[in-house]
């Protein structure tokens, strides 16, 4: 019965449930994104990314080598089998609506599907992700004013999707792209919890199918369920005694920030099990100085966002007092973020693919 549910979502969109037999490069972000296209349309060049039940995969339409996208292949069984139909429905309505047009969102250019799988076409982002970027950065750690930028514009991203009712609750490195210019773009919306759910004519079936095999769940149990990487996970997620909000995704940057900079996760255990568990006692360490220096104000701004209690993090009750933090410095105007000239990266992938350089290579700009 999944299936059949999970075809109609593929094949239909918001304002028209006709498939559009157009070529992948006259698609404009738009509610519609179902083409008619089979994999046999492209040529993969690489697997850049691997999941419990999808990969994505580095392509391009035949005989079009420069013109590349990021296939992420969904497993139809897996997801059925798991339960996963609703986080799949999600992330593509999100993409294609809510956040589209958005240049800190990996851009949703197309889907379509076959007997086994799902096929979401994003747009390719030659710096890859910010762990591939860290790995291959000079001993492993990034200077503070590269995390600066990384940080604000990831900020600035998922503010923006707060703003409009989604919380991302995956915030990582490998969920942070750079685009060609090295600016930030958030993907892998397939843990994002939506607290405005439309009303739209695929999930509508969706829901009332979910609704019979699940009536058990509380809206509690839902939205605190556990969901992301334990690294990351925000205290009150692993002990399920609050609801998702989005102060989650403030943790994990604060999480994100203290590994940018130190090159490690300030909370990690032999197990995720003892990861959980040092996530829940908060206690943590900053390198001793000498191999990583940490500024006064960067420990103020990681300490102010990784605390237990999520009405006490910086930036919930008032968006603005984060962006106004000692650890930004000089930034003005945030709106013109992307206007500003992105620190050099290494690309991962694209036609200029620095892929085979390895993690002991520096980048030019540590």
């Amino acid at each position: 019965d999944l299936f059949r549910v999970l075809s109609f979502f593929m094949s239909s969109s918001d304002d028209d449930e006709r498939s559009a037999n157009v070529h992948p490069s006259e698609i404009a972000p738009s509610t519609s994104t179902s083409v008619s296209l089979s994999i046999s349309d492209f040529v993969t060049v690489d697997t850049i990314g691997e999941g419990s039940y999808s990969d994505v995969r580095e392509v391009f339409v035949a005989n079009k080598p420069h013109e590349r996208y990021a296939l992420k292949i969904m497993d139809k069984s897996h997801i059925v089998r798991e339960r996963k139909a609703k986080y799949v429905a999600t992330e593509r309505t999100l993409l294609a609506t809510r956040l589209a047009g958005y240049p800190g969102v990996a851009k949703l250019c197309f889907t379509f599907q076959d007997t086994y799988s799902l096929y979401m076409g994003l747009e390719l982002c030659p710096g890859g992700d910010l762990y591939w970027q860290l790995k291959r950065s000079e001993g492993g750690f990034m200077p503070e004013s590269k995390v600066k930028f990384y940080i604000a514009e990831t900020l600035h991203a998922v503010q923006y999707c707060h703003d409009r009712g989604v919380i991302h609750r995956d915030i990582k490195p490998e969920n942070v792209l750079l685009d060609g210019e090295g600016h930030v773009k958030l993907c892998d919306f397939g843990s994002a919890l939506d607290l405005k759910p439309e009303a739209t004519s695929a999930l509508a079936l969706l829901a009332a199918h979910t609704s019979k095999t699940s009536q058990k769940d509380s809206k509690e149990k839902r939205n605190s369920s556990f969901v992301g990487t334990a690294e990351y996970c925000a205290p009150e997620i692993l002990d399920a005694k609050d609801e998702a909000t989005t102060a989650v995704d403030l943790w994990s940057i604060g999480i994100m920030t203290f590994q940018l900079l130190t090159g490690r996760v300030p909370f990690k255990g032999e197990t995720e099990y003892l990861t959980m568990q040092a996530v829940l006692k908060g206690k943590y360490e900053y390198p001793a100085a000498g191999r990583v220096d940490v500024s006064s104000n960067a420990k103020d701004f990681i300490d102010r966002l990784l605390v237990q209690k999520p009405q006490k993090r910086l930036g919930f009750e008032n968006s603005s007092s984060i962006r106004s933090h000692a650890f930004f410095g000089k930034i003005k105007d945030w709106s013109k973020l992307r206007e500003a000239t992105a620190p050099s990266v290494l690309h991962e992938t694209g036609v200029n693919s620095d892929a085979t350089v390895t993690d002991t290579d520096s980048d030019t700009d540590s």
